[in-house]
């Protein structure tokens, strides 16, 4: 895939329009999957925040919004995503 910047956001932004665009079909359970996976429990928060808060435990705390993640997190959150994405869809057998 071909993304304009690296940055999570972006990313985020880039799976969201993918669901969008089928639906919702292609995530339909992930919120609740990254929720159990992350946090252990349901979440009423968006995924792409619990995601974030592997790294940026403050993303909670102090309101810390997508586009102010530290530089230098942005790769490995984008990796976490991507291999939560990776163990969902393991999940559900495809």
């Amino acid at each position: 895939m071909y993304l304009p910047d690296d940055r999570f956001s972006t990313v985020v932004a880039f799976v969201e329009g993918y669901n969008a665009a089928f639906d919702g079909e292609p995530l339909s359970g992930f919120p609740e999957y990254v929720a159990k996976e992350v946090l252990g429990r349901h979440s009423s928060l968006h995924w792409s925040y619990i995601v974030a808060s592997t790294r940026v435990s403050e993303i909670f705390d102090e309101g810390t919004g997508l586009d102010e993640i530290p530089a230098h997190l942005e790769s490995d959150l984008t990796n976490t995503l991507l291999d939560l994405l990776e163990s969902y869809e393991e999940s559900l057998g495809a």
